[in-house]
C-alpha cells in the first residue's frame, strides 16, 4: 500500500515560489577593455526578489530582480561624495534534488540585464555615470532547509558574466548615451542567504 506523506502533498499544492537574498557581491573583470570594474563599484549589498513556478517537483522556471546598494570604487574622484547602484533582472530556472524533504539542495541558471550606476556629487555638481548590457549567464547554487510550513532558508552562490554595451554620462543638465566600443567582460561572485515562501 502506497504510502502519501503531508510533505508530498505540500509539495504538489504550493507551486508558487516566492524569495528574498540579502547577502554581498564582489565585483570582478572590467567594466571596458582597460578598465576594471571595481573602479566603478567596490562591492555591493543585494536586494533580490525572486518569483517561480513549480512545473515539476523538481523543475523551478521564474525570474529574478536585483537592486544592489553599491560601494563607489577607485573611479570617484577624492573631493567628490559617491554613491552606487546596480540592476540585475531576467529569467531563471532552478533544479531542485530533494522537494519535500528537511533539506533541499539546489542549482540555477539565468539570463537577464544590467545597468550599474555611480553618482557623484561635489561642489554643488551632481552627475553619474553607468553601464548597461546582457548578463550572459547567472550560474546559483545552494541549500534549503526547511524551518516552517511552507517556509525555507538556508546559503546561496551565485556567479554572474556580463557585458557592458552601452554608457550614459549625466551631467545634472544633459544625458548623453554612447555604445561601448572595446566591451570586456565582468563578473559578480555574490554569496549570502536567501529565504522562500510557498505558496
Amino acid at each position: 500500500e502506497a504510502e502519501v506523506s503531508t510533505s508530498d502533498i505540500g509539495t504538489d499544492e504550493k507551486k508558487i515560489k516566492l524569495g528574498l537574498r540579502l547577502g554581498y557581491g564582489i565585483p570582478m573583470g572590467d567594466a571596458a577593455e582597460d578598465g576594471e570594474f571595481s573602479e566603478l563599484l567596490s562591492g555591493m549589498v543585494p536586494i533580490w526578489l525572486d518569483a517561480g513556478y513549480m512545473v515539476t517537483q523538481n523543475v523551478l522556471l521564474g525570474a529574478y530582480f536585483q537592486y544592489g546598494i553599491g560601494f563607489a570604487g577607485d573611479g570617484c574622484p577624492s573631493a567628490a561624495d559617491c554613491s552606487g547602484s546596480d540592476v540585475r533582472f531576467g529569467v531563471q530556472g532552478q533544479y531542485h534534488f530533494s522537494p519535500g524533504q528537511s533539506t533541499q539542495p539546489w542549482v540555477g541558471l539565468g539570463v537577464g540585464y544590467e545597468i550599474a550606476t555611480l553618482n557623484l556629487e561635489a561642489d554643488g555638481f551632481e552627475g553619474s555615470i553607468s553601464g548597461k548590457g546582457f548578463e550572459f549567464l547567472n550560474l546559483q547554487g545552494g541549500a534549503d532547509f526547511e524551518v516552517a510550513d511552507a517556509f525555507v532558508v538556508g546559503p546561496f552562490a551565485s556567479f554572474s558574466l556580463g557585458q557592458f554595451s552601452s554608457s550614459t554620462v549625466d551631467d545634472g543638465s544633459t544625458s548623453e548615451s554612447e555604445d561601448i566600443e572595446d566591451k570586456a567582460f565582468h563578473q559578480w561572485f555574490t554569496f549570502g542567504a536567501k529565504g522562500t515562501f510557498s505558496l
